[in-house]
């Protein structure tokens, strides 16, 4: 995931503010966010539940109305190397087509 520095800023918060909320989303259910320069990663701990509870997360903050509004991108990368952006999603996932 990576977040457009000018859209946080016109709502009135800092990048850093923006990764914490999302880093405390994931740890809040297990699971690891770390930050690599610009860029969240998330990635499991090897629990039993930790794909169900990525995707739990994942789908939350793609329905909220401010994660989609700051972020750049939000991509989903399995095992495999396969990519899928999670932001082209967005209307589905809000009712919108």
């Amino acid at each position: 995931m990576t977040f457009d520095q000018r859209k946080v800023e016109q709502q009135g918060y800092t990048l850093d503010a923006v990764r914490q909320t999302v880093q405390k989303s994931f740890a809040a259910h297990g699971l690891r966010c770390v930050q690599d320069g610009p860029v969240l990663t998330c990635t499991d701990c090897g629990g039993a539940d930790d794909f169900a509870n990525l995707w739990a997360v994942i789908m939350a903050l793609l329905r909220t109305e401010w994660f989609p509004a700051m972020a750049s991108s939000c991509v989903w990368q399995d095992d495999n190397g396969d990519r899928e952006d999670l932001l082209a999603q967005v209307g589905k996932l809000q009712g919108r087509r």
